[in-house]
């Protein structure tokens, strides 16, 4: 299986730390996050992992150069011309890619224990379109699943906004977007912009008409560690960060 880590994104939330390095070079307990993200799906099975990049991409390239894993499991998709957002980005690596088989999407700035094993079980036994990872948890936006975890419709937490996509019964539960996905080949036959988007506007599109699926794992502990505040909490919350905590 192959993987995305979505890196390309400035950093601004992260100052003063991303002041003269990109995000996914700054250390959680002494550990560039990009090296933690491409570890754990190292241990989880990835073949492939591609790692898009802009914000000040000659560091983010150099620092994988001078890795072992560089080119032989790690591959560079390029965004320096043009950032692409989330879902640009997974469209604009769609030659890296798409090999026919589910892949794996990863935000550098997320920091969790979940079980990525697990995810892609039950994945493949919902026989979904995508699987988000959610969890319940305090977040301005949310994403709306039905009783049968189907994403429904999203909300902003702040403003009352509310977004219903599809028809559902029973009632509607609220979740936090963990940033981690996996998401079937389809996908880049039924998505054609090649604009820069976010893969909420795309999963809320094609949650029309396609079965997209949120796996909950409230028992797991998740970190934003792309906001300056949160980042500093979690460094002071994580005790033991060793790679293999999952």
């Amino acid at each position: 299986m192959r993987a995305l880590i979505l890196a390309a994104g400035q950093g601004t939330r992260l100052m003063p730390l991303t002041d003269h390095i990109p995000k996914p070079l700054v250390r959680f307990k002494g550990t560039p996050l990009l090296e933690i993200i491409i570890k754990r799906l190292l241990y989880f099975g990835m073949e492939k992992i591609i790692v898009n990049v802009h914000h000040m991409a000659d560091q983010v390239v150099e620092f994988l150069r001078s890795k072992e894993y560089y080119q032989d499991s790690v591959m560079v998709s390029d965004e320096t011309d043009r950032l692409m957002d989330t879902g640009g980005g997974v469209l604009n690596a769609a030659v890296l890619l798409n090999n026919g088989e589910p892949f794996i999407v990863h935000n550098v700035d997320v920091y969790t224990n979940l079980d990525i094993t697990k995810l892609i079980r039950t994945h493949q036994s919902d026989n979904a379109l995508i699987t988000i990872a959610v969890k319940k948890r305090t977040t301005s936006r949310s994403l709306l699943f039905d009783e049968q975890n189907r994403l429904t419709g999203w909300q902003h937490n702040q403003t009352a906004e509310k977004k219903i996509i599809r028809e559902y019964s029973g009632d509607l539960t609220d979740y936090g977007n963990s940033c981690v996905y996996i998401i079937n080949p389809e996908f880049f036959s039924l998505v054609h912009t090649r604009e820069p988007i976010s893969l909420t506007d795309i999963y809320l599109d094609l949650a029309k008409n396609h079965t997209i699926k949120g796996y909950i794992h409230n028992q797991d502990y998740w970190y934003n560690l792309g906001l300056y505040d949160a980042f500093l909490k979690a460094e002071t919350d994580v005790k033991n960060p060793g790679l293999m905590e999952f």
